[in-house]
């Protein structure tokens, strides 16, 4: 590899050299998160040059255009070994880099790594975390997390404040803003701090955790709650089926004064179908859901759901009047969500709308729980709609009426 001089401000640099086991570097965007990455990346392939690697980001788009775009930029003589249908970067001193898109968690499982750099894990969903944790089980390599902080979601529970909070030493977090970085535009930072609400600049100019804009649920804190028994009235499944994409269930019961809470998740990739019910046939003897509303878009599924027991309803999947009936609930405090949901949960603060876009469809990104839920409430006792009554566009008078 070509030697380089290259010069660190700051946090960069106390990021580029941390010595816990897991590390993250939470800042602003275009603020040298990715060319941190990069360079430590580098520096471990030198540690390790017969060792495997793993480089990640939340979606294929975003590895290829951006993670990898920089690293080549950085280490242009590298960009000869890379392999993009095998997704590796095979080294001449015969270590492996593994190239990974975690929109499909599951592709960096039998890896077992020396090190990972992880772009954008804001955007990776919990599952991506539990694995890239275990492929360094082995090795007890350290794991670079580089991003931007998208949401409340794992990223915030399970690094940041048991860090902050000094509660597990493996970790080790550094944030700055983008103005830190000596060649970020002041002009552009201060303008975008009259236009953005505090709560958006804090979060993509500031490294700073907030709510999302554009939300589609506002889930009012009160309203996640520890477990507790219910006076239960009905019980009910909500599923989204997945193999690659994560297949997502949610159990919701339902008391005598019709609230609505949502106790157990399901949230398994990889498995086939088989699998998946026999997970299912499991719950059901925990919590003993009856009625099953899955994704209609799956009839060959929901046949054989059907002929192995589950009593499984009709869905009508109107993504609008769903998010609406959520929504509903929601606003007259007549849904909860048990605090050990944490997938659940952590769609709850990453489910929005493009701001780009008319607000009528969100985004599909991490979003199976979600669509579970809707599945389940806004099919369960359902009532009919009413039709509406017929009208007559009279283009011109009938016979014998005054024109």
């Amino acid at each position: 590899m070509e030697e380089r001089k290259i010069e660190l401000f700051g946090e960069q640099f106390a990021a580029f050299n941390f010595q816990t086991q897991f590390g993250a570097a939470i800042a602003g965007v275009q603020s040298g998160k990715t060319f941190l990455g990069s360079i430590w990346a580098a520096k471990k392939m030198q540690e390790f040059p017969k060792g495997n690697g793993i480089i990640g980001a939340p979606t294929y788009k975003i590895l290829q255009q951006s993670t990898l775009d920089k690293f080549f930029q950085n280490f242009p003589t590298m960009r000869k070994f890379y392999k993009e249908s095998k997704g590796e970067i095979d080294l001449p001193t015969g270590g492996h880099i593994y190239c990974r898109s975690f929109d499909q968690p599951l592709g960096a499982e039998g890896i077992t790594a020396n090190w990972e750099w992880v772009d954008e894990a804001g955007q990776m969903p919990r599952l991506a975390w539990t694995i890239l944790k275990s492929r360094v089980a082995m090795t007890g390599g350290q794991i670079l997390i580089t991003t931007t902080p998208y949401s409340l979601n794992w990223l915030h529970e399970e690094f940041y404040l048991p860090w902050l909070k000094h509660e597990d030493p493996r970790l080790s977090v550094f944030t700055w803003a983008s103005i830190d970085n000596p060649n970020f535009p002041k002009d552009h930072f201060d303008a975008e701090k009259k236009r953005l609400s505090p709560e958006e600049f804090a979060r993509r100019y500031c490294g700073e955790f907030s709510k999302m804009e554009g939300l589609v649920y506002d889930l009012p804190k009160d309203q996640i709650i520890a477990p507790r028994p219910i006076n239960v009235k009905d019980i009910i499944l909500g599923f989204d089926f997945g193999f690659h994409n994560a297949a997502a269930g949610v159990v919701i019961k339902i008391d005598n004064d019709s609230n609505y809470y949502i106790t157990d998740e399901y949230y398994e990739s990889g498995k086939v179908q088989d699998e998946i019910e026999s997970d299912l046939k499991k719950i059901q003897l925990e919590t003993n859901f009856r009625d099953v509303y899955p994704d209609p878009a799956e009839p060959d599924r929901i046949e054989n759901m059907k002929r192995h027991g589950f009593y499984v309803k009709t869905v009508d999947k109107n993504v609008v009047l769903g998010i609406d009936r959520v929504r509903e609930l929601i606003r007259k405090r007549q849904l909860f969500v048990f605090d050990t949901c944490k997938n659940v949960l952590d769609e709850f603060n990453s489910y929005r709308y493009d701001p780009e876009k008319p607000k009528e469809e969100p985004i599909k990104l991490n979003d199976h729980c979600m669509d579970a839920i809707r599945y389940a409430i806004y099919n369960h006792n359902a009532k009919a709609m009413p039709m509406p009554a017929p009208t007559l566009n009279l283009v011109r008078p009938f016979p014998g009426m005054p024109g």
